[in-house]
């Protein structure tokens, strides 16, 4: 009889072991609700990366200003202004590397000519040449417009691929490169008086971004 006893003793532990597993299943295979609660939290987080943000509204704000422009002077034609200013770019960058800033003088602002004007002068002063070979304009873009009592600013973006440098009086290269195309990104702004006879746009602002 003494001998039977470590069989029983194996016998009980294999049932409370077999309980304890099914006990266990049961309880691990229950749902407690947070599987749910996560495939909503995923699908949630998928809409909200398809929400456009606010700030993509840009355009249609600028456009409801131009919109305005048209009100006050119904001969506004965006794709013309885009056209001229496309070929007053052109006009300025061929006027300011020639040193000769006489034909775009009437459409340009007094105090952006003078900067021009002195970064040339400090360029014959050094004997040095600016070398800029415009290769393509990539976007030419109004990204703003403004409107008051007296005036109309339009914002305009160029992004371009050039041939930029700068050589000194022995023709040798001190800064830029004259074999790699390199994109350039400024943003000018344009002004009209709105009481004026003049139909021509002035250039007002030049900055780079």
């Amino acid at each position: 009889m003494q001998n039977s006893f470590p069989y029983i003793d194996i016998l009980i532990f294999g049932v409370i072991a077999i309980f304890l597993i099914f006990r266990l299943k049961n309880i691990l295979g229950t749902k407690t609700g947070f599987e749910e609660t996560n495939v909503n939290e995923k699908n949630q987080d998928k809409r909200f990366t398809n929400v456009v943000p606010l700030k993509s509204n840009k355009d249609d704000v600028v456009d409801l200003e131009l919109n305005k422009i048209l009100d006050i002077d119904p001969n506004f034609n965006v794709d013309d202004f885009l056209s001229g200013s496309k070929n007053f770019f052109e006009m300025v960058l061929e006027s300011f590397v020639s040193g000769n800033l006489a034909n775009i003088k009437n459409f340009t602002k007094a105090s952006v000519l003078k900067s021009f004007k002195s970064a040339i002068d400090e360029r014959n002063k050094e004997q040095e040449t600016l070398i800029i070979d415009l290769k393509s304009i990539k976007e030419n873009k109004i990204t703003k417009a403004t409107i008051t009592k007296t005036s109309i600013k339009l914002n305009v973006v160029f992004e371009t691929l050039q041939i930029r440098a700068l050589t000194d009086k022995d023709d040798q290269i001190i800064d830029g490169n004259t074999e790699n195309e390199i994109v350039v990104k400024d943003e000018w702004v344009f002004e009209r008086k709105i009481n004026d006879n003049n139909p021509n746009w002035t250039l007002v602002e030049t900055k780079s971004n």
